[in-house]
Protein backbone atom coordinates (compact mmCIF):
# COMPACT_ATOMS: atom_id res chain seq x y z
CA UNK A 1 0.00 0.00 0.00
CA UNK A 2 3.08 2.65 0.51
CA UNK A 3 3.85 2.21 -3.02
CA UNK A 4 0.02 3.52 -3.89
CA UNK A 5 -0.09 6.29 -1.31
CA UNK A 6 2.43 6.73 0.84
CA UNK A 7 5.58 6.87 -1.36
CA UNK A 8 3.70 8.66 -4.05
CA UNK A 9 3.02 11.40 -1.44
CA UNK A 10 6.64 12.04 -0.79
CA UNK A 11 7.18 12.15 -4.76
CA UNK A 12 5.01 14.88 -5.80
CA UNK A 13 3.53 16.76 -2.80
CA UNK A 14 4.03 20.10 -1.23
CA UNK A 15 3.39 19.97 2.40
CA UNK A 16 2.02 23.58 2.55
CA UNK A 17 -0.28 22.60 -0.60
CA UNK A 18 -3.93 21.25 -0.82
CA UNK A 19 -3.64 19.16 -3.64
CA UNK A 20 -0.82 17.57 -6.06
CA UNK A 21 -0.57 15.47 -8.64
CA UNK A 22 -3.32 12.98 -11.18
CA UNK A 23 -0.84 10.06 -12.23
CA UNK A 24 -2.36 8.23 -15.15
CA UNK A 25 -0.34 5.14 -17.21
CA UNK A 26 -2.22 3.32 -19.56
CA UNK A 27 -0.26 0.49 -21.86
CA UNK A 28 -1.99 -0.24 -25.23
CA UNK A 29 -0.91 -3.39 -26.79
CA UNK A 30 -1.83 -5.61 -30.26
CA UNK A 31 -1.84 -9.20 -30.67
CA UNK A 32 1.66 -8.87 -32.41
CA UNK A 33 3.32 -7.45 -29.29
CA UNK A 34 3.52 -3.77 -30.34
CA UNK A 35 1.91 -0.92 -29.05
CA UNK A 36 2.50 2.39 -26.70
CA UNK A 37 2.18 3.90 -23.50
CA UNK A 38 0.48 6.42 -22.89
CA UNK A 39 1.28 8.80 -19.71
CA UNK A 40 -0.14 11.77 -18.31
CA UNK A 41 0.72 14.01 -15.05
CA UNK A 42 -1.62 16.70 -14.01
CA UNK A 43 -0.86 19.14 -11.18
CA UNK A 44 -2.92 21.02 -9.02
CA UNK A 45 -3.46 24.42 -9.45
CA UNK A 46 -3.13 24.88 -6.14
CA UNK A 47 0.23 23.54 -5.62
CA UNK A 48 1.05 25.57 -8.63
CA UNK A 49 -0.07 28.69 -7.79
CA UNK A 50 2.02 28.30 -4.44
CA UNK A 51 5.18 27.70 -6.37
CA UNK A 52 4.77 31.49 -8.29
CA UNK A 53 4.08 32.82 -4.66
CA UNK A 54 6.84 31.33 -3.83
CA UNK A 55 9.25 32.23 -6.37
CA UNK A 56 7.65 35.38 -6.00
CA UNK A 57 10.03 35.70 -2.90
CA UNK A 58 12.68 34.72 -4.87
CA UNK A 59 14.91 32.30 -2.43
CA UNK A 60 11.82 30.78 -1.36
CA UNK A 61 11.59 27.86 -3.71
CA UNK A 62 14.79 26.72 -2.38
CA UNK A 63 13.08 25.93 0.92
CA UNK A 64 14.76 25.00 4.14
CA UNK A 65 17.92 23.07 5.09
CA UNK A 66 16.84 19.39 3.75
CA UNK A 67 13.77 19.83 1.77
CA UNK A 68 13.29 19.79 -1.67
CA UNK A 69 13.73 22.16 -4.34
CA UNK A 70 9.97 23.39 -5.02
CA UNK A 71 11.69 25.38 -7.86
CA UNK A 72 11.58 21.87 -9.91
CA UNK A 73 7.74 21.51 -9.68
CA UNK A 74 7.23 24.19 -12.55
CA UNK A 75 9.80 22.10 -14.68
CA UNK A 76 7.82 18.52 -13.86
CA UNK A 77 4.42 19.92 -14.72
CA UNK A 78 5.61 21.29 -18.07
CA UNK A 79 9.06 19.04 -19.31
CA UNK A 80 10.65 19.54 -22.48
CA UNK A 81 11.24 16.90 -25.13
CA UNK A 82 14.92 15.78 -24.21
CA UNK A 83 13.80 15.19 -20.74
CA UNK A 84 10.95 12.82 -22.38
CA UNK A 85 12.94 10.99 -24.68
CA UNK A 86 15.49 9.80 -22.00
CA UNK A 87 12.32 8.95 -19.20
CA UNK A 88 11.41 6.61 -22.58
CA UNK A 89 14.56 4.29 -20.74
CA UNK A 90 11.83 4.20 -17.75
CA UNK A 91 9.79 1.93 -19.56
CA UNK A 92 11.95 -1.03 -20.28
CA UNK A 93 14.11 -1.81 -23.30
CA UNK A 94 13.81 -0.38 -27.16
CA UNK A 95 10.42 1.95 -25.66
CA UNK A 96 10.80 5.27 -27.43
CA UNK A 97 9.62 8.68 -26.99
CA UNK A 98 6.39 9.17 -29.67
CA UNK A 99 5.13 12.89 -28.83
CA UNK A 100 3.79 14.63 -25.92
CA UNK A 101 0.75 17.37 -25.80
CA UNK A 102 0.81 20.06 -22.67
CA UNK A 103 -2.37 21.16 -21.85
CA UNK A 104 -5.22 20.89 -18.49
CA UNK A 105 -7.35 17.86 -17.76
CA UNK A 106 -10.80 18.65 -17.44
CA UNK A 107 -10.72 20.20 -14.13
CA UNK A 108 -7.98 22.39 -14.80
CA UNK A 109 -4.77 20.80 -13.55
CA UNK A 110 -2.20 21.49 -15.59
CA UNK A 111 0.27 18.93 -17.22
CA UNK A 112 0.73 17.20 -20.23
CA UNK A 113 0.28 13.76 -21.72
CA UNK A 114 3.12 11.51 -23.12
CA UNK A 115 2.88 8.87 -25.89
CA UNK A 116 6.09 5.71 -26.27
CA UNK A 117 5.93 3.62 -28.30
CA UNK A 118 7.23 -0.05 -28.39
CA UNK A 119 7.74 -3.26 -30.85
CA UNK A 120 7.81 -6.13 -28.05
CA UNK A 121 5.55 -6.06 -24.88
CA UNK A 122 7.81 -8.63 -23.72
CA UNK A 123 10.51 -6.18 -22.77
CA UNK A 124 8.02 -3.76 -21.46
CA UNK A 125 8.33 -2.97 -17.34
CA UNK A 126 6.10 -0.48 -15.92
CA UNK A 127 6.95 0.65 -12.13
CA UNK A 128 5.16 2.10 -10.26
CA UNK A 129 8.21 4.42 -9.15
CA UNK A 130 9.21 4.75 -12.30
CA UNK A 131 8.63 8.54 -12.65
CA UNK A 132 9.70 11.47 -14.87
CA UNK A 133 13.33 12.43 -14.28
CA UNK A 134 12.69 15.97 -12.82
CA UNK A 135 10.52 13.91 -10.15
CA UNK A 136 13.48 12.25 -9.62
CA UNK A 137 15.78 15.15 -9.44
CA UNK A 138 12.91 16.63 -6.89
CA UNK A 139 13.57 13.52 -4.20
CA UNK A 140 17.20 13.57 -4.88
CA UNK A 141 16.92 17.66 -3.63
CA UNK A 142 16.05 16.84 -0.22
CA UNK A 143 18.20 13.85 0.13
CA UNK A 144 16.05 11.26 -0.40
CA UNK A 145 16.21 8.88 -3.20
CA UNK A 146 14.24 6.45 -5.43
CA UNK A 147 15.30 2.86 -5.06
CA UNK A 148 12.96 1.22 -8.38
CA UNK A 149 14.83 -1.92 -7.24
CA UNK A 150 11.94 -2.10 -4.49
CA UNK A 151 9.21 -0.70 -6.01
CA UNK A 152 6.59 -2.69 -7.71
CA UNK A 153 6.04 -3.41 -11.15
CA UNK A 154 4.22 -5.12 -14.26
CA UNK A 155 6.59 -7.30 -16.84
CA UNK A 156 4.55 -8.93 -19.46
CA UNK A 157 4.78 -12.42 -21.43
CA UNK A 158 3.32 -12.80 -24.98
CA UNK A 159 2.64 -16.75 -26.45
CA UNK A 160 0.93 -16.31 -29.51
CA UNK A 161 -2.23 -14.33 -28.14
CA UNK A 162 -1.80 -14.62 -25.13
CA UNK A 163 -0.68 -12.03 -22.58
CA UNK A 164 0.45 -12.98 -19.33
CA UNK A 165 0.62 -9.84 -17.34
CA UNK A 166 3.29 -10.41 -13.84
CA UNK A 167 2.95 -7.82 -10.72
CA UNK A 168 3.96 -7.70 -7.61
CA UNK A 169 2.75 -4.82 -6.27
CA UNK A 170 1.38 -6.08 -3.31
CA UNK A 171 4.81 -7.89 -2.52
CA UNK A 172 6.87 -4.86 -3.03
CA UNK A 173 4.40 -2.90 -1.14
CA UNK A 174 5.73 -4.90 1.78
CA UNK A 175 8.37 -2.55 2.18
CA UNK A 176 8.01 0.20 4.79
CA UNK A 177 4.38 -0.45 4.77
CA UNK A 178 4.51 0.87 8.57
CA UNK A 179 6.59 3.74 8.35
CA UNK A 180 8.54 4.07 11.96
CA UNK A 181 8.69 7.89 11.56
CA UNK A 182 5.44 8.63 10.84
CA UNK A 183 4.41 6.59 13.83
CA UNK A 184 6.65 8.32 16.12
CA UNK A 185 5.41 11.45 15.27
CA UNK A 186 1.81 10.47 15.69
CA UNK A 187 2.49 9.38 19.40
CA UNK A 188 4.77 12.33 20.02
CA UNK A 189 1.33 14.17 19.11
CA UNK A 190 -0.87 11.63 21.06
CA UNK A 191 -3.06 10.49 18.45
CA UNK A 192 -3.24 7.37 16.78
CA UNK A 193 -0.98 6.51 13.32
CA UNK A 194 -4.67 6.27 11.75
CA UNK A 195 -5.64 10.39 12.94
CA UNK A 196 -2.10 11.47 11.78
CA UNK A 197 -2.71 9.94 8.71
CA UNK A 198 -6.28 11.94 7.88
CA UNK A 199 -4.56 15.01 8.41
CA UNK A 200 -2.51 15.02 6.19
CA UNK A 201 -5.16 13.40 3.31
CA UNK A 202 -6.54 16.87 2.84
CA UNK A 203 -3.03 17.46 1.06
CA UNK A 204 -3.90 15.07 -1.90
CA UNK A 205 -7.50 16.08 -2.15
CA UNK A 206 -8.35 15.39 -6.21
CA UNK A 207 -5.01 13.08 -6.30
CA UNK A 208 -5.41 10.19 -8.31
CA UNK A 209 -2.79 7.31 -9.37
CA UNK A 210 -4.05 4.99 -11.99
CA UNK A 211 -2.57 1.54 -14.03
CA UNK A 212 -4.11 0.17 -17.03
CA UNK A 213 -3.79 -2.05 -19.81
CA UNK A 214 -5.86 -1.95 -22.97
CA UNK A 215 -5.81 -4.24 -26.13
CA UNK A 216 -6.47 -2.31 -28.67
CA UNK A 217 -7.96 -5.35 -31.03
CA UNK A 218 -9.88 -6.34 -28.29
CA UNK A 219 -10.10 -8.94 -25.84
CA UNK A 220 -11.15 -12.91 -26.21
CA UNK A 221 -11.43 -13.51 -22.59
CA UNK A 222 -9.22 -12.83 -19.21
CA UNK A 223 -8.63 -13.76 -15.93
CA UNK A 224 -8.37 -10.05 -14.67
CA UNK A 225 -10.68 -8.84 -12.20
CA UNK A 226 -11.65 -5.35 -13.00
CA UNK A 227 -12.43 -5.42 -17.43
CA UNK A 228 -14.54 -2.49 -18.91
CA UNK A 229 -14.46 -3.31 -22.69
CA UNK A 230 -10.87 -3.91 -23.74
CA UNK A 231 -9.73 -1.12 -20.65
CA UNK A 232 -8.68 -3.55 -17.86
CA UNK A 233 -7.82 -1.74 -14.36
CA UNK A 234 -4.62 -3.15 -12.99
CA UNK A 235 -4.67 -0.17 -10.00
CA UNK A 236 -7.17 3.13 -9.70
CA UNK A 237 -6.79 4.81 -6.29
CA UNK A 238 -8.01 8.13 -5.10
CA UNK A 239 -5.43 8.82 -2.36
CA UNK A 240 -7.58 11.02 -0.49
CA UNK A 241 -10.18 8.31 -0.08
CA UNK A 242 -7.98 5.50 0.75
CA UNK A 243 -6.15 7.60 3.67
CA UNK A 244 -9.80 8.75 4.92
CA UNK A 245 -11.09 4.93 5.01
CA UNK A 246 -11.89 3.53 8.60
CA UNK A 247 -10.32 0.02 7.14
CA UNK A 248 -7.27 1.63 6.06
CA UNK A 249 -7.10 3.39 9.50
CA UNK A 250 -7.76 0.52 11.56
CA UNK A 251 -4.65 -1.79 9.01
CA UNK A 252 -2.76 0.82 9.70
CA UNK A 253 -3.30 1.25 13.94
CA UNK A 254 -3.33 -2.79 13.69
CA UNK A 255 0.26 -2.74 11.80
CA UNK A 256 1.79 -0.10 14.21
CA UNK A 257 1.50 -2.09 17.04
CA UNK A 258 2.17 -5.86 15.29
CA UNK A 259 3.63 -5.03 11.98
CA UNK A 260 4.38 -9.00 12.03
CA UNK A 261 0.86 -8.88 10.90
CA UNK A 262 1.20 -7.19 8.02
CA UNK A 263 1.79 -9.40 4.94
CA UNK A 264 0.87 -9.82 1.30
CA UNK A 265 -2.58 -11.89 2.09
CA UNK A 266 -3.65 -9.28 4.37
CA UNK A 267 -2.65 -6.12 1.97
CA UNK A 268 -4.67 -7.62 -0.29
CA UNK A 269 -7.33 -8.38 1.73
CA UNK A 270 -7.45 -4.65 2.57
CA UNK A 271 -7.13 -3.55 -0.98
CA UNK A 272 -10.72 -5.05 -1.54
CA UNK A 273 -12.03 -3.34 1.35
CA UNK A 274 -11.39 -0.09 0.21
CA UNK A 275 -13.95 1.84 -1.92
CA UNK A 276 -11.32 4.34 -3.18
CA UNK A 277 -9.33 1.80 -4.76
CA UNK A 278 -9.62 -0.66 -7.33
CA UNK A 279 -6.77 -3.27 -7.67
CA UNK A 280 -5.61 -5.97 -9.15
CA UNK A 281 -5.47 -9.20 -6.50
CA UNK A 282 -3.88 -12.04 -8.32
CA UNK A 283 0.02 -11.46 -9.03
CA UNK A 284 -0.10 -12.84 -12.65
CA UNK A 285 -3.18 -12.47 -15.21
CA UNK A 286 -4.12 -13.69 -18.49
CA UNK A 287 -5.31 -11.88 -21.36
CA UNK A 288 -6.44 -13.49 -24.76
CA UNK A 289 -6.03 -10.85 -26.97
CA UNK A 290 -8.25 -10.68 -30.57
Amino acid sequence: MRNFAITLLSLFCLVAATSCVRVSTVVRVKKDGTGSIVSRYYFSPNTLALVDQLGALGGALEGVKGGPDLGMIREMAAPNEESLRKDAANFGEGVRYAKHEAGKDEEGWEGYSVIYEFDDIRKVRISQDSVPGKAKEFVESSGEGVELEKAGDLTFALEGDLLTVKSNFAAAGMEGFIDDEQIKQARELGVPPSEAIKMAAGMTEGMRIGFFLRADEGIVETTAEHVTGDLIILSDADIAGVLNDPDFGAFIDKGAETPEEVTADSVKALFKKLEAMTVESADEITVKLK
